[in-house]
């Protein structure tokens, strides 16, 4: 495995797809990860459990989606300096990124287990799962720390090229997840705080094992734990680029957490249903968000070498692939929602109610790609003010106020007009990124801002 690669040389097309397919892979894997939760508690567990699971599990998702905003900057810094064969920048972006991470972890757990029962009211959390929802969130703010660690780890390598190795952690990290939920939730019938111990354990294994290849593996630094030093200039730039995409991600998903509180409103089968579906979508979604990913580490080491040209068509062919991955899931769900849904659950009501708001929100698979690119390649440019604004914007102007008046005016509304919320919001945001993309090509601008 090599521990670092240069994507500003060689085809186009070929780096991309070597870099792009491991991440796809390992997405695909962390997707899995999330789901066999769902999947063991929905066959060992009643649906007050799977409904506790799916609820803890969308906060949880919430959280990740906020440390990966932060870890990305990182992604892009020593992505910039590996392009620009800067080596001695990257061990101070790693050395500050390790402390600014720490720090906020502790934090960020401190306020989930204070603030636990406002957060479960704020989402409606049905009465009969409450308890255990909030098993499942205490276990895994306690081990938050291990989730920071693991997407820096990730981030870190990712910014040298090497997208292999998360792929391998995730695989190692899945395995274990898979093997401890069976154990503590199909044996021991701990339920949701087994599902969520079983989540912090396998990520705590992968952690381990990414902190062991950074300190043996051969990279143009030398990784070692006694020489952490903290850095106030690199920390400034790492949350100058890391905050905006850690607001935009968190505040997305915080969106979606207001449609699985309409969804919680309808009852324990609209709620176990729409939280099946939303680790259904981590599915659906990973193709885009993976090459949208792939697309944010090239932009940033191609800029870093001053080759911009070579970027722009990473772009495009980013949103060819992510397109044809898009159409061929809007398809599968029009022709066949109730086969995906029913590898979380074999309950009717359920896959009646989680056919519906897939019929409907299916055609966000054909929007994603678009946006999603888009970003990426914004992030590898440090353009995230922007990208971020774009998406905060269509999402609660757009995505919640649409949710709230169909669900609300229509006396009888399902989880089909729920679903209609998302690809309406995508179609704003997606237009706003393709407007200041050209503006910026036309104005001679598309060029990274200095960090």
């Amino acid at each position: 495995m090599s521990e670092q690669k240069d994507l500003t040389q060689g085809n186009l097309l070929s780096t991309l797809l070597m870099f792009a397919l491991p991440y796809i892979g390992a997405n695909f894997l962390q997707a899995l990860y999330g789901a066999a939760d769902l999947i063991i508690v929905g066959k060992y567990c009643d649906s007050s459990v799977v409904s506790a699971v799916a609820t803890g599990s969308q906060l949880l998702q919430t959280l990740i989606f906020f440390i990966t905003g932060l870890t990305v900057s990182g992604t892009v810094l020593i992505g910039k300096s590996f392009g620009a064969k800067k080596y001695d920048e990257i061990i101070k972006i790693i050395n500050t990124m390790t402390i600014c991470f720490i720090f906020a972890a502790i934090v960020l757990s401190s306020v989930i287990i204070i603030f636990d029962n406002q957060l479960l009211h704020i989402l409606q959390t049905p009465q009969d799962a409450f308890k255990s929802t909030l098993d499942y969130i205490w276990v895994c703010a306690a081990g938050l720390i291990f989730v920071f660690a693991y997407n820096a780890i990730s981030a870190i390598l990712r910014g040298l090229g090497n997208s292999i190795a998360p792929m391998f952690f995730v695989a190692i990290s899945c395995i274990v997840n898979i093997i401890t939920d069976i154990i503590l939730v199909g044996k021991y019938n701990l339920g949701a705080q087994g599902a969520a111990i079983a989540t912090i354990f396998s990520q705590a294994v992968s952690v381990i094992i990414g902190l062991i290849y950074l300190r043996k593996g051969e990279f143009v630094f030398d990784f070692k734990f006694r020489q952490i030093k903290f850095d106030i200039e690199t920390a400034k730039e790492l949350f100058k680029i890391g905050l905006p995409l850690s607001l935009q991600d968190t505040l997305l998903p915080l969106s979606f957490l207001f449609l699985f509180s309409i969804a919680n409103s309808m009852g324990v089968a609209a709620s176990a249903a729409y939280g099946s579906v939303v680790r259904l979508n981590a599915f659906m979604m990973l193709p885009a968000g993976s090459f949208a990913m792939s697309l944010t580490a090239l932009t940033a080491q191609n800029l870093g070498a001053g080759k911009l040209h070579r970027a722009v068509n990473a772009l495009k062919l980013s949103i060819l692939f992510a397109f044809s991955f898009g159409l061929i899931f809007f398809i599968w769900q029009q022709l066949a929602p109730k086969s995906a849904i029913a590898i979380f659950t074999t309950n009717e009501e359920v896959l009646d109610a989680g056919a519906l708001y897939l019929k409907s929100f299916s055609y966000d698979y054909l929007l994603v790609p678009f946006i999603f690119c888009f970003n990426g390649f914004f992030f590898g440019c440090g353009r995230t003010i922007f990208a971020a604004a774009n998406s905060i914007f269509s999402s609660f102007a757009i995505r919640i106020p649409v949710a709230f008046l169909l669900c609300s005016l229509i006396s009888d509304a399902t989880l089909f007009e729920l679903g209609i919320a998302a690809p309406s919001a995508t179609i704003v945001t997606s237009t706003g990124a393709f407007l200041y993309l050209l503006y910026l090509y036309k104005s001679n601008k598309l060029l990274p801002q200095k960090t």
